[in-house]
């Protein structure tokens, strides 16, 4: 190995769900996490904060570490994985709805891929669609880990608990996206045990004709057909019941015929407005957001987010 190897992979955060889309919709938006590996003699999986801060989270939940080591454990099982020591700029919140824990799985599996691809070369590489198929397992589900690390609106599911099928659009430019973050945690492992165990039938095939009108709004790029896409019984109604603080900025929006979906287990939602409304549409929402907070004296952050159409970036620095 050489004296020092650096890897630098940036991953966007993801908006999951999307309303109907339970598990199978994703996102990605242009906000993100980065982490710069090093790998050297004296590696030790330290990790540190771009800016000096202490990690968020415990050792024991240190999800680079967990993926990095599940890559060799699937990929490279008789190669004894090679230490690192990572920094980790940290753009998205902590439980906060954005795919920052499917950010820091992505990193360190995409890590272990490019140390196989740079340091054991007569082991075979994984296919894109085993590589995906196994990231996804990680998390149980595919909707924040697909869309993170390919970019885009990704429709994904597990095929026969054999593979993963996937299919990639490019959102429509005619629709501005907001995100609202209120600095509040929820864990989506509590936040699932919320949800029923059983759904009544007009309720699946509400949210089914829900999910089947996503792909006439890419066909058609009508906002209308967007407003009825996000739509859901399945998961937003038991959730949204934690957030009570959301209830009037949701009526907002809808005054201001936009469109919202809770992203994730929440509590961030992303917002939808017509590209021709946008701004306007943020002044008078904005104004709605900050006497809601302010009531329920809950700091947050709200602005613009585009979609990131490419998903990770990874660059070699040494």
């Amino acid at each position: 190995m050489v004296k020092s190897y650096k890897l630098y992979i940036k991953v966007p955060g993801t908006s999951a769900n999307l309303g109907p889309g339970f598990d199978v919709l994703g996102l990605a938006l242009k906000i993100y996490n980065e982490f710069t590996f090093e790998f050297s003699k004296k590696s030790s999986y330290k990790i540190q904060l771009h800016n000096g801060g202490i990690p968020p989270f415990e050792p024991e939940d240190d999800l680079v570490r967990f993926s990095y080591l599940k890559y060799f454990k699937h990929f490279l099982d008789s190669v004894e994985p090679l230490p690192y020591d990572v920094t980790m700029k940290l753009g998205l919140p902590i439980k906060g709805g954005l795919g920052s824990s499917a950010s820091a799985v992505v990193a360190g599996f995409t890590a272990a891929f490019h140390i196989h691809k740079q340091f054991f070369k007569k082991k075979k590489l994984p296919t894109e669609s085993q590589f995906l198929y196994e990231l996804a397992l990680l998390e149980g589900h595919p909707d924040n880990t697909t869309p993170a690390y390919l970019g885009g609106f990704i429709l994904s599911f597990f095929e026969n608990g054999e593979r993963l099928q996937y299919f990639k659009r490019i959102f429509p430019k005619n629709v501005s996206l907001f995100i609202l973050i209120p600095d509040a945690q929820v864990a989506t492992i509590s936040s699932r045990k919320k949800l029923p165990e059983k759904y009544e039938v007009q309720d699946v095939v509400y949210n089914m004709s829900r999910v089947g009108t996503w792909i006439e709004f890419f066909n058609s790029k009508k906002f209308k057909h967007l407003q009825s896409a996000l739509n859901d019984r399945v998961h937003t109604p038991y959730r949204l019941k934690e957030f009570p603080f959301l209830n009037s900025i949701i009526e907002k929006i809808s005054q201001l015929d936009g469109g919202y979906s809770l992203s994730g287990s929440g509590p961030s939602i992303l917002i939808y407005s017509k590209k021709s409304n946008g701004k306007n549409f943020a002044k008078h929402l904005e104004v709605a957001i900050s006497e809601s907070m302010k009531q329920s004296k809950i700091p947050y952050y709200f602005g613009e987010v585009l979609p990131e159409p490419n998903g990770i970036d990874v660059k070699i620095l040494t």
